[in-house]
């Protein structure tokens, strides 16, 4: 109805503008305007003698309105818009290739069935209607973007969405066409999320709308995923440790499941669990013998009626390190803390403990050492002496025993050595010792009171927080429950240093109460300093848990603290060559870097630069060039790409011109699907932010069809300018008819006819 009575339809009028195109004998219409003056004054004065004035106002009126309109006619208005021109706008189709989109899904075929359908070279609506109005052009994109000449190519069968990179790519190769815009027909389960905003600005910046086309249901009825397994990258052989692993289901509600961590293969830990609604995480205590770069697989069973079985596994690498650590304890007095430490760790392979006791002015008693000159001066005063070391463990020790150019050094050592620092309690320790106003109290992870006590002395019953129940460092046994009960079973302790604070950005893992109304003390707290981790134990007297008359003569519990408190506090130390990839697991095909860091050992590796190599499944090795990092300083860097699936060593070594220096070396575990069935769902958020920050439209696969009116809406693109003739609308010549016709019955009605 509209486009009868208005010539054109209603869009054109919303997106156009009304103009009046005059023509030359514009200067014409002085007369015209000059007559309709005299046509007016017909129709008041005429009628002046057998009227009223409200009959020739109204009768004025409706010949004015109607000359008014034959005026507008002549002035021949127009609508002024954007149309395309023979050479059509290029639209760039983004199609995701990857596996995700084999998904069932949808309810009748797979979103893969949907985008096929769309783009049949033959029969695919959405390429018919684009290719009616503009000149399409279809790109696939999984970890690398390809053009094709149809939607037949696409395979589905990339192990990775790199989005960010494709939209980067397609902007490139549709440089200088005239572009209407970009479609991205995506689930949006897609890979490196943080380099979208850098891509959005380019287009932004470009003015090129992305409409975005989201294939799938955004929440799966009946699914279990392993969504994350959080491990520490490294720890030496024989720890324990926590893997952090999140689950999150729908649909089974209260379903009892085994959890089960396999090492290649063999069963390293079973632990059952009820299914919560929605998300939740568990704590896995895991043992490790076997060193090297180890890969684990955290699974549950496949629960009849899930929709997605590919996502209830996932890998995770962990680094098992078999070195030994070197690490200097320093006690200002003679106790007993010091021997059953000693003690504790005197089995430990990995851990290497020397001990340097102040026995009178000047005077040290040393013990495990390695040769007669160490420490035989004392606490080391050099920055190469302390550094050959890995951990600092600083007992009952005066802050005055320190000089401040030592001070400097520990606090060096940490941050930028990257070594564990553990301060114990004591009568001389902390505040009592005078470190509140020494440089050490910046590097530790508790605020000291103000004042020292000196007569302070409590026995407090000691037991973990919530963060310290299933700390690798606190785990007394392989069960959690188990560990918890130990705990509580252990006898008090004697506080001589009171600490009610920490720092902003420390844990505290453990507290003691001298009763259970009162208010807690901080035991034991951590926290990364700089490259290093820091801890203060505030006890005095640990080695009660080993010879309390109500501990068994074969009770570990002390022995193990110690062990794993030292293994945690140099499980980050870095050595002499660090190597790091920037992911443990790959899709075939993807890409990562890599880093290998020399540490500043005061030029001992001289000119020296590390080489890497790639080792494959079937043992044959490739070189991989490392560069220089541009900014920093003994740090170099390689892109590693890998085609194949399978589990792959990458070591870096590094050699002076005189011998070979050291090696490290990283797993990496390269899997067909990659991450693709892990986060599968479709995520409108991620394509609705797209669109919305170019300009663009969200749509669901079921309103595909309308992403061609909307880029049919924008201005980009091959338009012309055209003017719509308006003069001839039938409603003007309507209104006109009706306006004369107006008059006359008015004249009839009132007997002026």
């Amino acid at each position: 109805m509209f486009e009868t009575l208005f010539k054109y339809p209603a869009h054109e009028f919303a997106a156009g503008k009304l103009v009046l195109a005059l023509p030359a004998w514009q200067f014409a219409l002085l007369p015209l305007v000059l007559a309709l003056i005299a046509f007016l004054a017909l129709g008041y004065v005429g009628q002046r003698g057998g009227s009223r004035l409200p009959d020739r106002i109204a009768i004025a009126t409706l010949r004015g309105l109607a000359l008014a309109l034959a005026l507008l006619s002549l002035s021949q208005p127009a609508l002024e818009v954007r149309s395309p021109l023979a050479q059509p706008g290029v639209v760039g189709v983004l199609v995701d290739d990857s596996l995700s989109m084999r998904i069932d899904d949808r309810g009748d075929g797979t979103r893969a069935d949907f985008v096929r359908a769309q783009l049949d070279p033959a029969n695919g609506e959405l390429l018919r209607n684009l290719a009616r109005r503009f000149s399409p052009r279809l790109f696939a994109f999984g970890a690398d973007t390809r053009e094709l000449d149809d939607g037949s190519q696409l395979g589905f069968d990339a192990a990775a969405s790199n989005l960010p990179g494709a939209l980067g790519d397609a902007l490139a190769r549709l440089a200088g066409e005239p572009l209407a815009g970009l479609i991205v027909i995506s689930d949006g389960a897609v890979d490196a999320p943080a380099r979208l905003d850098e891509a959005l600005l380019e287009l932004r910046a470009a003015g090129v709308p992305v409409h975005t086309i989201g294939v799938g249901e955004p929440e799966f009825t009946r699914d279990i995923e392993v969504s994350r397994v959080d491990l520490p990258p490294r720890v030496l052989a024989g720890s324990r440790i926590v893997a952090e692993v999140t689950l999150d289901q729908r649909g089974y509600d209260g379903l009892p499941l085994e959890l089960v961590v396999e090492d290649d293969s063999r069963i390293l830990h079973k632990q059952p669990l009820v299914l919560r609604a929605g998300s939740q995480r568990l704590r896995v205590p895991l043992d490790t013998d076997e060193a090297g770069a180890r890969r684990l697989r955290f699974s549950v069973a496949v629960q009849p009626g899930e929709l997605l079985a590919a996502n209830n596994a996932r890998q995770a690498v962990v680094g098992i390190d078999s070195r030994q650590m070197r690490i200097l304890y320093f006690e200002g007095e003679p106790r007993f803390e010091m021997k059953f430490v000693r003690r504790a760790v005197a089995g430990d392979e990995q851990l290497r403990l020397r001990g340097l006791i102040r026995t009178a002015d000047a005077k040290y008693y040393r013990v495990g050492i390695e040769s007669e000159r160490e420490l035989r001066e004392g606490f080391p005063s050099t920055r190469d002496e302390l550094f050959a070391y890995d951990a600092l463990i600083l007992g009952s020790v005066d802050s005055s025993l320190l000089s401040r150019e030592q001070q400097a050094l520990i606090v060096d050592f940490v941050s930028e050595r990257g070594g564990g620092l553990l301060l114990l309690g004591g009568r001389r320790a902390l505040a009592e010792g005078g470190y509140r106003d020494s440089m050490l109290h910046e590097v530790m992870p508790v605020v000291l009171p103000e004042l020292p006590s000196p007569e302070f002395a409590r026995r407090v019953k000691v037991e973990p927080t919530a963060a310290g129940w299933a700390h690798p460092a606190l785990m007394l046994d392989a069960d959690v429950a188990a560990s918890i009960e130990r705990w509580r079973s252990l006898p008090a302790l004697t506080l001589v240093n009171p600490i009610e604070e920490i720092k902003p950005g420390a844990t505290l893992l453990l507290e003691g109460r001298a009763g259970p109304r009162d208010a807690p003390y901080v035991v034991l707290a951590g926290q990364r300093y700089g490259r290093g981790k820091v801890a203060t134990f505030a006890v005095q007297n640990s080695w009660l848990w080993q010879m309390h008359h109500t501990i068994d003569v074969d009770d570990r519990s002390h022995e193990r603290l110690w062990r794993q408190l030292l293994r945690w506090l140099v499980d980050t130390v870095p050595q002499r060559l660090e190597l790091s990839l920037s992911s443990q697991t790959l899709p075939a095909g993807g890409r990562l870097q890599l880093r290998a860091e020399l540490l500043d050992d005061g030029g001992e590796t001289g000119a020296a630069a590390p080489t890497a190599r790639v080792i494959a499944p079937d043992g044959r090795e490739r070189v991989l060039p490392l560069a220089p990092h541009p900014l920093a300083p003994r740090v170099y860097t390689a892109e590693l790409g890998v085609d194949e699936p399978g589990d792959y060593v990458v070591r870096a070594e590094i050699e002076s011109e005189a011998a070979f220096i050291d090696s490290r070396e990283a797993r990496l575990h390269v899997s067909r699907a990659g991450n693709e069935f892990h986060r599968a769902q479709m995520n409108p958020a991620l394509l609705q932010r797209i669109a919305a920050a170019t300009g663009g439209e969200f749509h669901r696969a079921a309103d595909a069809g309308r992403v061609v009116a909307a880029l049919g809406a924008s201005e980009r693109g091959s338009h012309a300018l055209v003017r719509l003739e308006l003069w001839d609308m039938p409603i003007l010549f309507a209104l006109l008819i009706a306006l004369l016709g107006a008059e006359w019955v008015y004249r009839r009605l009132r007997g002026l006819a």
